[in-house]
C-alpha cells in the first residue's frame, strides 16, 4: 500500500512520533495499523494542529485478500474506539522517568464514512498533540515505504520498538513489557506461541526491510525474562532521554557556556540525531566562533554559534579541515592505526552508555554504577586521542 490520498501532504517519505507513543500501550489490527500509518504520513513539521485526514477506502484494501468496503466499514467503527495508554509527558514534552504516570487517550477525535464517495475522514485526537506534533526531541522516525512492507500490525509495532534504537544496534526489552505494548494477552502464556506467532513473524517480515533482526532470549531459571533484539546499525534514531543524575553530553554543556540558551538545545539535538553532523563540527563552531569574537568580528558569541549550528554554513570549511587533517595522520601508518583503534572503542562506548541510560534492564540502583563506568572509560579513551592530535 503507498500513501493515500490525493492531497500532496500524504506524499511526505517520512513518519515521525514521540518515543512515548512509539512505547504506548495498544492494540491495532493490520487494517488499523495501515489507517494510522496514512494519518501520520499527512503531519507535517510545522502543523500546530490535527487537521482532517481524508482516505479513499480502496487505496487501503488489499488487493490479495478477499476485504471489501463493508470491512472498511467494520474496521473504522472499531479503530474509532480504540485507546492509547501512554506516559504522561511533562511540560516540555520530554518523558518523565522519575515518577512514570500513565493516561489512556482515545486515539481519534472522530471518524466518518462518506459511503457514496468511499472516502474515510478520520482525526487524531487533540489530547494527543504533544505526541505527535512539533517534535524536537526524543522522537523517532521511520521510512513509511519500509514500514508498508510489513503485513501484520505486531511487526510493525517492533519494527518501531527497534527504529528507537537504530544508532545502537540491540535492544532488549521485558517479555512482560513488549506482550502489553503490543496489547497481547490471552493466547501468548506459553512463550512457544509467542516465539512462533510474534517473534518468528516479525523476525520473517522485518527481513524484508532495511531493520532485519535475530534475537536471543534472557531466562530466569527455564523461564524467559526478557527478549534481547540484534541488528545493524541503518541509520539515526532520537536521542535518548536524559535521566535524572546521568551526565550530560560535553557538547551540551560547552554549547550552553557558549550563551546558547537550553530552550534551543533541542534543535541543536535534533541535527546531531539526523546525521547532519557529529560533535566534532560542534566543537569546530564553538572554537571557530570563540577566534572572531576575539578578532571582534562578532558581538553575540552565543547567536553566532546557535546560526553556524542550525544553518550549517560552516560544514564546508569543517570537513576540509578533517580532510587535511586525515591527510597529516596518514604519514604516520602505526599512529593512524592507533587513532583508528581508539576511534572504535570510543564509538563503541558511547553507543554502550546510550545502551545503560535506556535499557529497561537497569534500575535506579544498578543504572548509576554502570554509567560512571563507562564514563570514566570515555574520559581515558578522549585523552589517549588528544594526545595521539598533532
Amino acid at each position: 500500500m503507498t500513501a493515500p490520498a490525493s492531497d500532496a501532504r500524504t506524499r511526505h517519505p517520512l513518519v515521525v512520533q514521540h518515543n512515548a507513543l512509539v512505547n504506548g500501550r495498544f492494540d491495532l489490527n493490520t487494517t488499523e495499523t495501515r489507517l494510522f500509518l496514512a494519518m501520520l504520513a499527512q503531519i507535517q513539521r510545522d502543523d500546530t494542529s490535527f487537521g482532517k485526514c481524508e482516505l479513499r477506502v480502496q487505496e487501503l484494501l488489499d488487493s490479495t485478500s478477499s476485504q471489501n468496503y463493508g470491512h472498511i466499514r467494520k474496521v473504522l467503527e472499531t479503530f474509532a474506539s480504540r485507546l492509547v495508554t501512554l506516559e504522561t509527558l511533562g511540560p516540555d514534552g520530554q518523558r518523565i522517568l522519575t515518577q512514570r504516570t500513565y493516561s489512556a487517550i482515545p486515539l481519534l477525535a472522530r471518524a466518518d464514512y462518506v459511503e457514496g464517495e468511499g472516502l474515510l475522514v478520520l482525526r487524531f485526537n487533540d489530547e494527543l498533540q504533544d505526541y505527535l506534533l512539533q517534535l524536537h526531541s526524543h522522537f523517532t522516525k521511520a521510512q513509511l515505504v519500509e514500514l508498508m512492507k510489513l503485513k501484520s500490525a505486531v511487526s510493525s509495532r517492533i519494527y518501531w520498538l527497534l527504529r528507537e534504537y537504530a544508532t545502537f544496534g540491540k535492544r532488549t526489552i521485558a517479555l512482560e513489557e513488549l506482550k502489553a505494548i503490543l496489547g497481547l494477552s490471552q493466547g501468548y502464556d506459553r512463550f512457544n506461541n509467542f516465539r512462533a506467532r510474534v517473534l518468528e513473524r516479525a523476525k520473517a517480515e522485518l527481513a524484508h526491510t532495511d531493520l532485519p533482526f535475530t534475537y536471543v532470549t534472557r531466562s530466569k531459571g527455564r523461564t524467559v525474562t526478557h527478549i534481547e533484539f540484534h541488528f545493524k546499525p541503518v541509520g539515526p534514531a532520537s536521542p535518548p532521554p536524559s535521566l535524572p543524575g546521568a551526565p550530560v553530553a560535553e557538547w551540551e554543556a560547552a554549547v550552553r557556556a557558549a550563551g546558547v540558551s537550553a530552550r534551543s538545545i533541542p534543535h541543536i539535538q535534533e541535527q546531531v540525531a539526523v546525521g547532519t553532523y557529529d560533535a566534532g563540527y560542534i566543537s569546530y563552531v564553538l572554537n571557530t566562533v570563540k577566534a572572531q569574537v576575539t578578532a571582534g568580528k562578532v558581538k553575540n558569541e552565543g547567536g553566532a554559534v546557535f546560526k553556524a549550528l542550525t544553518a550549517g554554513y560552516l560544514l564546508e570549511d569543517y570537513e576540509k579541515a578533517q580532510q587535511a587533517a586525515r591527510t597529516k595522520r596518514t604519514t604516520n601508518p602505526a599512529t593512524e592505526r592507533q587513532r583508528r583503534k581508539l576511534t572504535s572503542e570510543l564509538e563503541d562506548t558511547r553507543n554502550s552508555l546510550a545502551f545503560v541510560q535506556t535499557a529497561d534492564c537497569y534500575d535506579e540502583e544498578t543504572r548509576p554504577g554502570q554509567v560512571a563506568v563507562i564514563v570514566a572509560k570515555l574520559a581515558d579513551l578522549e585523552a589517549q586521542l588528544r594526545q595521539l592530535s598533532p
